[in-house]
């Protein structure tokens, strides 16, 4: 592995930290991002460093009717992939290896359809190729799956048909490649026999990939050239002959020194890519943090000022008239908290509109269920002062001394000038302090009724991202 390499460590803390973070608001590219990130990490970084010496993955890509198929069974010398006029001929994954194959393809195994292993007759020591489909051919999340397979091969063989070799879609594929630092060896394939002809499409072609930046200068020893040949019924490949140089291209790469360096340079290239991506994901979660807290804000302020005026309304004894008929007390209570979120909604949904936030009708008043459930809790809070009156003083009380109980407590609390009678005022004594942790309860009941309304903004924006998790957005190790 290259010095620079992240450790297991490393790469599991930042597979944890790419689970972690919230991208509610980041956006749909983020999104992408992050998902591309972590399948980089998990599927291919981790498995190659934690098993460094497992064989090299060389994915063979192309466009649909670029002979790839063919020129797999040609460098077999037997039949492992359907060829033909159908196209495309391949739809699904084969893999032509030893007796197992190595971790990164693990995850790509388990989730693809296909033929992951034929060993009959194996390539060189130390290789593993994959014969991918086109890039037409996707899975279930409609994502291609032979980029699925590039993005965890230490190596590429791009084939590309004299036909269609400006194809975008080949080129993007070895754009892909290229962004990961991937070893990737040209094939121009399917040539036509004038020698005449050949050069000028292999001259087109490297100068296509010359302008690319794909190759450093437009040689014609840049890509290998192979033309079009009788296919034999047998093996479905071309002459022995036909694929000597590509054959000798994938014995060259099986060598040690060279396997060892085009693993490498996979690795540096990958780690780069994914330092790349956490810098830009970084930087999108500070923006969507900023942009949290923008919009939190006015809602933040807007139902705390709400909670604040019915509770003052409530200490100044404006419900001091119902304090003896709880139900009615529940429904004006309930009424005036709705009420204030209903004015805090306005406010906060007038903000966001300012803020550029999209917005549903149902924002614009308090929610439907607010009125209900805020009764709800008025009845609770009164059926509580029994047991909050044993919390407080070890007694319990039960039975009609428990109603007259919570009816001068119930007063005391939302009448600012109420004067116990004698019965009540000593009850109230035997309970020392039931009356002030009553008033708080009820505070903190209005103000989580207020405060639950206010859910309906905020949901929608995320969790937020979990303090430090930035700092293990990183490749690099920590001190």
């Amino acid at each position: 592995m290259p010095d620079h390499a992240p450790s297991p460590e490393r790469l599991a803390a930042v597979a944890t930290a790419l689970e972690r973070i919230d991208l509610t608001l980041a956006g749909t590219a983020a999104v992408d991002l992050r998902n591309a990130t972590r399948r980089l990490v998990g599927e291919y970084l981790a498995p190659r460093v934690a098993h460094p010496d497992d064989d090299l993955v060389i994915a063979v890509v192309g466009v649909s009717g670029a002979g790839k198929s063919t020129l797999f069974n040609s460098i077999a010398r037997r039949r492992l992939t359907e060829t033909g006029a159908r196209r495309p001929t391949t739809l699904e994954p084969v893999a032509w290896g030893h007796a197992s194959l190595p971790a990164s393809l693990d995850a790509i195994r388990r989730r693809l359809p296909g033929r992951m292993v034929d060993t009959l007759r194996p390539p060189p020591d130390g290789v593993v190729l994959v014969d991918t489909p086109p890039p037409d051919i996707v899975d279930d999340s409609g994502e291609p799956v032979c980029a699925q397979i590039l993005d965890v091969a230490d190596a590429c063989i791009l084939v590309a048909g004299a036909h269609r070799y400006a194809d975008a879609a080949g080129f993007d594929l070895a754009a892909r490649a290229a962004r990961r630092g991937l070893t990737t060896v040209f094939v121009l394939n399917r040539l036509p026999a004038t020698p005449e002809l050949q050069r000028v499409l292999i001259s087109d072609f490297v100068g296509k990939l010359a302008r690319s930046g794909l190759i450093e200068r437009p040689e014609p020893g840049s890509v290998i050239a192979i033309a079009e040949g009788v296919v034999s019924s047998d093996r479905e490949g071309l002459s022995t002959d036909g694929v000597t140089g590509l054959r000798k291209e994938v014995e060259r790469l099986a060598d040690p020194h060279e396997w060892r360096r085009v693993i490498d340079a996979a690795v540096a290239g990958s780690t780069r890519r994914v330092a790349d991506a956490l810098a830009v994901l970084r930087g999108a979660l500070i923006t969507a943090e900023a942009r949290r807290i923008e919009l939190t804000d006015p809602v933040k302020l807007s139902y705390a000022e709400a909670a604040d005026r019915v509770v003052a309304a409530v200490r100044s004894g404006v419900f001091a008239e119902v304090k003896d008929d709880p139900g009615a007390l529940a429904a004006a209570l309930g009424s005036a908290a709705a009420r204030r979120a209903g004015r805090a909604a306005v406010r906060s949904a007038d903000r966001w509109e300012l803020l550029g936030a999209g917005l549903g009708r149902g924002l614009f008043t308090h929610g439907s269920e607010t009125p209900a459930a805020a009764r709800e809790r008025i009845e609770w809070w009164q059926s509580d002062i029994p047991r909050l009156a044993a919390e407080l003083g070890g007694r319990t009380v039960r039975g009609r001394r428990a109603e007259r109980l919570v009816g001068a407590t119930r007063a005391s609390v939302l009448d600012p000038g109420h004067s116990p009678r004698r019965k009540e005022r000593r009850m109230l004594e035997r309970h020392p302090g039931l009356v002030a942790a009553a008033a708080e309860r009820l505070d903190e009941e209005l103000a989580g009724i207020v405060a639950a309304d206010a859910v309906r903004f905020t949901a929608g924006l995320g969790p937020g991202t979990p303090w430090g998790i930035l700092a293990e957005l990183n490749v690099e190790e920590r001190p």
